[in-house]
């Protein structure tokens, strides 16, 4: 060794300079990543522009055409558009959506009328011509306003569902698509490699590394690999252009993300980040769909609309599933009428350790919450003695909680083994009307309440009950 070398100083590290360290992305790092990143769409954005009304697709589109010289979609996202493309949740999603609103009105009707015939009938008024000609004239009214509603809803789904999607020709999305993503697609797996890569996903699955994990729990190996394939091509990709990458899509999941909590936004996993920068040499970024609309309007000047973006942030509610608005507006009208139940309870008595309040919540917000998922066209179970709300098959379950979610305290809850008992596949009986009891997905909506300070956080939770009954929590949304 020569001791006349000086040795190169050392580099300085900082506060950054750890692999499970993330540096949140402002405006102006997005507008860098926008010129220079490769941008990747995920499967739910290209789908998503079938169920999106004119405007929010009007809007995605400007957006989209500003980023094309950038974007880039791994050939397992191609493959997997042309699969769910023809589904009636895709290319039928506004129609769809239209006849459950109206069928909702059509059974709200007729609540109304039975319940002022009750009326007329429990106060002896059935043969007072004078009494039932006012309720008449009400619900004739209503019935009108009602008929002018569901006439506005079907067409609102007409101005918003795309004609011409019968043929590839005429469809306006794909002849939008055609010309943006010519040259952006990638190369699809050699067979040999495709085997080699979903034997690789369920083995990462079993050590629970992302991406797509969490898919093998409910999926054939070879349908949750896709999420894993994604990741590949996106790694080749990224290897061979040496350009940071920046993933844009609505599946908000573990698999994917940190998920967000409290006031700290999502952001990739780190597993994720570390693996690319090591493949690839390039760094990982990733936003939303609704995200990706409201950086670019700043980033490119664009006039885009701020319902556009809420409409798309509305799809991310909870993750993984399509959370419905009218859902989240059920739960959180159920909430305010429930509390408003409760502390009258508790104000009426006066006492405060021994406070009737928790008991009525309960009881309050299970009831408002039932009533206003029958109004909005979901259906209602008994179990135990309880009934439970149900919603395009969403089983919701209210839980009052004095601590952050935890899968350990869901199974705590005997409300929530009553229900893993009742959606146990291995039970005979599995049908409740058009909805098997094995396709339900729980949502656990927890919430924090008080009389003095009111509702609190409220979160609705999905999961799986897995081996033994177990609850698995899958993804958490923030209802407030």
């Amino acid at each position: 060794m020569d001791h006349g070398e000086t040795k190169p100083p050392a580099a300085q590290r900082g506060i950054f300079d750890c692999e499970d360290a993330y540096r949140t992305p402002t405006s102006g790092d997005y507008r860098h990543l926008f010129e220079a990143a490769t941008v990747v769409l995920d499967t739910n954005v290209l789908l998503n522009l079938y169920r999106s009304n004119e405007r929010t697709r009007t809007d995605t589109f400007a957006v989209l055409e500003q980023l094309q010289e950038r974007l880039w979609i791994p050939h397992q996202v191609l493959s997997e558009f042309w699969k769910n493309r023809d589904l009636p949740s895709v290319r039928g999603h506004h129609r769809a959506k239209a006849r459950t609103a109206c069928s909702a009105l059509d059974k709200a009707l007729r609540s109304l009328n039975d319940g002022t015939e009750r009326w007329l009938k429990d106060v002896l008024l059935d043969a007072d011509d004078a009494a039932k000609g006012t309720i008449n004239g009400y619900r004739d009214r209503i019935q009108r306003a009602v008929e002018e509603m569901k006439r506005f809803i079907e067409s609102q789904a007409e101005n918003d569902a795309l004609e011409g999607t019968g043929a590839t020709h005429t469809d306006p999305v794909l002849m939008r698509l055609e010309p943006l993503l010519l040259g952006k697609v990638g190369e699809p797996m050699l067979p040999y490699e495709h085997v080699k890569t979903v034997a690789e996903a369920k083995a990462r699955a079993d050590a629970s590394t992302p991406p797509g994990y969490e898919d093998f729990s409910s999926k054939p190996d070879e349908q949750a690999a896709g999420d894993y394939i994604i990741w590949k091509q996106i790694i080749l990709e990224a290897s061979v252009a040496g350009r940071d990458v920046l993933l844009v899509t609505g599946d908000v999941k573990e698999d994917w993300w940190t998920l967000r909590t409290g006031s700290n936004p999502a952001r990739p996993r780190s597993e994720l980040r570390n693996e690319l920068r090591k493949e690839a040499g390039v760094e990982l970024f990733m936003m939303t769909p609704s995200q990706l609309l409201a950086e670019a309007s700043g980033a490119f000047e664009l006039k885009v609309d701020e319902r556009s973006v809420n409409d798309l942030a509305s799809r991310e509610g909870i993750e993984g599933v399509v959370f419905p608005p009218i859902l989240r507006e059920a739960i959180l009208t159920s909430f305010e009428a429930a509390h408003a139940r409760a502390l009258a309870a508790h104000e009426a008595t006066g006492l405060k350790a021994r406070s009737p309040y928790s008991i009525v919540m309960d009881q309050a917000l299970n009831e408002e919450l039932t009533s206003n998922i029958l109004s909005a066209g979901g259906d209602a179970i008994d179990l135990n003695g309880r009934s439970y709300a149900l919603f395009e098959g969403l089983l919701l379950v209210p839980l009052r909680t004095g601590t952050r979610l935890a899968s350990a305290r869901i199974m705590s809850s005997r409300r929530v083994q009553a229900v893993a008992d009742f959606l146990n596949p291995a039970q005979e009986e599995l049908d409740f009307g058009n909805i098997r009891r094995d396709r339900m997905l729980p949502i656990i909506v927890t919430y924090t309440s008080s009389p003095e300070n009111g509702i609190g956080s409220a979160e609705a939770s999905t999961g799986k009950f897995i081996e033994n009954g177990q609850f698995r929590l899958l993804h958490r949304a923030h209802l407030r």
